[in-house]
């Protein structure tokens, strides 16, 4: 009986080291791109570059606005400008325009002002057009196509980047 345990104990481990060393050796295709955040002072946006997993256009671009909620607290140089919401961003890919739609809660929690909307919109439309497929961005609020997001930009238009925000 002893002989049994070892002899399991020995199949086990050598299981686990193999599987290590097979995780190792696979290598998961990844896409290079930018990530727009602000700025400490809050002025301008910040390309920041990321890897991310390789998939079709539509959960890439669910991951870059995943990241840009999750923001990089970890880096003194950014701030988080979009509130860390559950399911803040919503992305939805349709003939190289990206349709997101965000959720009320981060309407009610983000800072007020002018230049923070416009700064949250191009930090949103710079991110998602760096990704092959997408050319321009709509958004909607809770589902819906309103006038405004905060009461500065006009929401109903199609937007296109704009590097020099």
């Amino acid at each position: 009986m002893k002989w049994f345990r070892y002899a399991c104990f020995a199949l086990i481990m050598s299981l686990s080291v193999g599987a290590v060393v097979y995780a190792r050796g696979v290598r998961l295709d990844t896409v290079e791109t930018r990530l727009y955040f602000v700025d400490a002072q809050m002025l301008r946006l910040l390309p920041v570059k990321m890897s991310i997993p390789k998939s079709d256009t539509q959960r890439m671009a669910q991951r870059v606005a995943d990241e840009l909620v999750k923001g990089r607290d970890d880096n003194p140089k950014i701030r988080r400008l979009i509130p860390d919401v559950r399911g803040a961003l919503k992305v939805k890919v349709v003939n190289d325009c990206a349709y997101v739609d965000i959720n009320g809660e981060v309407k009610k929690k983000h800072p007020e002002g002018r230049d923070l909307e416009l700064l949250t919109v191009y930090q949103i439309v710079n991110s998602l057009t760096e990704l092959d497929g997408i050319r321009t961005v709509r958004f909607t609020v809770d589902g819906e196509v309103t006038r405004d997001f905060m009461g500065f930009i006009d929401m109903r238009e199609t937007f296109v980047p704009d590097y020099f925000v």
